[in-house]
């Protein structure tokens, strides 16, 4: 069956890892980054899967009016200038107000706006969105990432002996990039639509043993005031589906990666 793909964000750091698989698993691809998008509008496909709009969350707390436009405004345009027959939004953890227990991010888990940082809250808009606009719709709430073209995060951070922005017994989960997107053409290979999914690496580790494990980085550096972060996604509902891999699995072979090629892979 020639199934067709369009994605929004193409070149990206998630977007990247996606087109990737599209292309190993034969699907018609249609990659759309900014330079691509004004000649794109009015294509249709299968699915069109957005892993656009901006995932910075600095800039959402220094310019909320960018970050509306870059995360929820895109998002109705999308809809507005593509026909697909399913909707894949790449959404956040951050949708939760409180994110350090599987009990408090159910994926059922009513949302309170006013709790929410102004990062979360226009995810959780754009989100909204699209159960709202599209014909037929998937949601991924997504945690911490590692992979090819990393460029930000606490990880990032160690690799390149930078000063960590978070207290390094902050927790967290990852999933490779490749990973993600593996996971994300088997669920449209299982027909699964109609629903919010938390898709994050299984267990947490924190960053002082992330440090330890490289074995060249020197003891973190802090910036004043760091906060202590813990991100610990309930994840039954995907495991049901499509078990994803143990976080320390996942950061450890990606620390491998880098030591073998000498740097992050591209």
């Amino acid at each position: 069956m020639n199934r067709s793909c369009l994605v929004l964000g193409s070149n990206g750091f998630v977007g990247s890892a996606i087109v990737a698989e599209a292309r190993r698993r034969g699907w018609s691809l249609l990659p759309v980054d900014r330079n691509e998008y004004e000649a794109a509008i009015g294509s249709s496909c299968n699915v069109l899967i957005n892993a656009n709009g901006n995932s910075k969350k600095y800039l959402a707390a220094q310019d909320p009016s960018m970050d509306f436009d870059l995360s929820v405004r895109s998002v109705r345009h999308s809809l507005d200038d593509f026909r697909a027959d399913l909707y894949v939004y790449l959404s956040t953890i951050d949708v939760y107000p409180d994110p350090s227990s599987p009990a408090t991010t159910d994926e059922d888990t009513p949302i309170v706006p006013e709790r929410l940082s102004t990062y979360g809250l226009h995810k959780w808009l754009a989100e909204n969105l699209v159960v709202q606009g599209a014909r037929r719709w998937l949601i991924l709430r997504m945690g911490g990432f590692v992979g090819p073209r990393l460029w930000k995060n606490s990880i990032f951070d160690l690799l390149k002996g930078h000063p960590l922005r978070v207290h390094p017994d902050s927790a967290y989960q990852y999933l490779d990039t490749r990973e993600l997107a593996r996971i994300l053409f088997d669920l449209l290979d299982k027909g699964v639509e109609g629903t919010r999914l938390n898709v994050c690496g299984d267990g947490i580790v924190t960053l002082r043993e992330v440090a330890q494990w490289i074995s060249d980085v020197p003891p973190p550096t802090l910036h004043p005031a760091v906060p202590l972060e813990r991100y610990e996604i309930a994840l039954e509902r995907l495991k049901a589906i499509r078990p994803p891999p143990p976080t320390r699995d996942t950061v450890r072979a990606f620390i491998e990666e880098c030591r073998r090629l000498g740097g992050i892979p591209s």
